[in-house]
């Protein structure tokens, strides 16, 4: 490695490491250049692990938002590797999106606004969302009869407060002051306090429909908020390969009944 190096700065002219006492160290030449070059080598190595990939099983890497990953497209992914046999599917929870054009993932499932430039997306759906909680912990806490109840209630956040303070202006509750209550990481940690008895979530028509059809979480405050989409994205030049074809349109035959879903496919411009 170390005679790599020496021609390395022998071409380019520059000192990139030095020597000493504490052992060795970029230079600030090296450590500029090794940024640079840093995200084209993750490129390649990634490329390199697909490349290993197609040649033994197709992987199909989807990246997720993690309260849908949990509550929705585990529980029932089964169903499209069943129709599609020899296909191994990897599943990555994460509240970032992916770099796709580098090769971080095929695909990306996100709940929100935005398309990252250089994607292709579909609208899957743009929920219902509204508050719920379990019937043992609404039975002992005081009746909510206005949507200003909740204000003096135990509100369940996800990682920040941000989403009940969007969601409580939706519905024209004043909320000068940052509503309390316990913070989770995710949607799923969210709902899974909620159905313990922890407080009011927020929840949608995909990641609570199972808690609701059963039982176990009660919607609070009937309301017609739609706040963000859930997208279906990928690299634009990989929008109809086969596998990636095949998953979509299985997120398309799941999702529409369960929510306003517009199909609507957007190209960067």
């Amino acid at each position: 490695i170390s005679k790599h190096i020496r021609k390395l700065e022998q071409d380019v002219g520059t000192q990139l490491m030095t020597t000493g006492p504490t052992g060795t160290q970029l230079t600030a030449a090296g450590a500029e250049y090794f940024q640079r070059i840093s995200e084209a080598l993750g490129v390649i190595a990634t490329a390199t692990q697909r490349l290993r990939e197609r040649s033994t099983c197709p992987t199909l890497h989807v990246a997720c938002s993690p309260g849908f990953a949990v509550r929705w497209l585990v529980p029932r992914i089964s169903h499209f590797l069943e129709s599609s046999p020899g296909l191994e599917i990897a599943v990555r929870p994460t509240n970032r999106a992916p770099r796709l054009r580098a090769g971080e993932a095929d695909v990306d499932l996100r709940y929100t606004p935005h398309c990252a430039t250089g994607d292709r997306q579909l609208e899957l759906g743009t929920p219902r969302v509204f508050p719920v909680a379990s019937p043992a912990w609404l039975a002992r806490h005081p009746p909510l009869t206005r949507l200003e109840d909740l204000l003096r209630a135990t509100l369940v956040h996800e990682e920040t407060h941000a989403h009940w303070q969007i969601w409580l202006r939706a519905v024209g509750v004043d909320v000068s002051d940052i509503p309390h209550g316990p913070r989770y990481w995710n949607a799923a940690l969210a709902l899974d306090a909620a159905r313990m008895g922890h407080g009011i979530a927020l929840a949608n028509d995909y990641i609570a429909q199972d808690e609701l059809a059963n039982g176990q979480l009660v919607e609070v405050f009937a309301t017609e908020v739609r706040l963000y989409p859930y997208l279906f994205m990928t690299n634009a030049e990989r929008w109809s390969e086969p596998i990636i074809t095949a998953f979509r349109d299985w997120l398309v035959a799941q999702m529409v009944p369960h929510g306003r879903q517009t199909l609507t496919y957007t190209s960067p411009t």
